[in-house]
């Protein structure tokens, strides 16, 4: 089946299970770091150039911070950027560099690939887990997607993240692989890619163990699955 292409994962679904405070922006921090500075939410929007409310919505973690703007605010508030990165939720690489890997899209119970509108910085504790992983394929050449499923094969791998390389063809290594597809008619799939043609003509199986013959547009193996 699908799932024996890769180890199946033995921890527990409470150790797989994402905080939910990794990711999220700590107000209360900034709220506090502004007081003690005696600087208002109005103040830092008008050194950020940009409208109070933005600056609000930042802070309630409604609106991304860019990695500028933390460089910024950490000059406002007198503050490490370090410090202003991890209570913004920014994660960060092995060197402490903002991660440029995001969590791009969601993956159902049925394989199918969703794409995220708005990419989302992945939790530290997955980051601090992923570069053993990708060791040699570069950072930014990686895409990340989210297993939600609660029924089915893949339930297996719930919360896991797939971690797989972008492409504008049918890879030679994603046969025989489990990989991330996209068919001609534009659906995009986490399946076993059986063979491939040239053409695009290809042999699939997916996580029910159920093989179908379909017409590739693209195939990306899967790098990683991170539980």
């Amino acid at each position: 089946m699908l799932l024996s292409m890769v180890e199946t994962c033995s921890d527990t679904r409470e150790s797989r299970q994402m905080t939910s405070e990794d990711g999220k922006v700590d107000k209360k921090w900034f709220l506090n770091r502004l007081q003690e500075q005696k600087k208002s939410v109005r103040g830092l929007a008008r050194h950020l150039e940009i409208d109070a409310s933005a600056a609000s919505r930042m802070l309630s973690g409604q609106r991304k911070m860019q990695i500028e703007e933390a460089h910024s605010i950490a000059r406002f508030l007198n503050a490490p950027v370090s410090e202003v990165m991890r209570h913004a939720g920014v994660a960060k690489d092995i060197d402490g560099l903002p991660t440029r890997i995001l969590l791009a899209a969601l993956i159902d119970e049925n394989g199918k690939v969703q794409r995220l509108q708005d990419p989302k910085p992945l939790p530290q504790s997955v980051i601090e887990r992923l570069h053993a992983a990708i060791a040699g394929e570069g950072n930014g050449k990686i895409i990340a997607a989210q297993v939600r499923a609660s029924k089915g094969p893949l339930a297996l791998w719930d919360d896991a993240v797939i971690l797989f390389g972008p492409t504008d063809q049918v890879d030679l290594d994603a046969i025989g692989s489990l990989s991330i597809c996209r068919k001609m008619d534009g659906e995009q799939l986490l399946v076993r890619v059986e063979r491939a043609r040239k053409t695009g003509e290809a042999t699939i199986r997916n996580a029910s163990d159920t093989q179908s013959e379909v017409l590739l547009d693209t195939a990306a193996r899967v790098i990683a699955v991170i539980p």
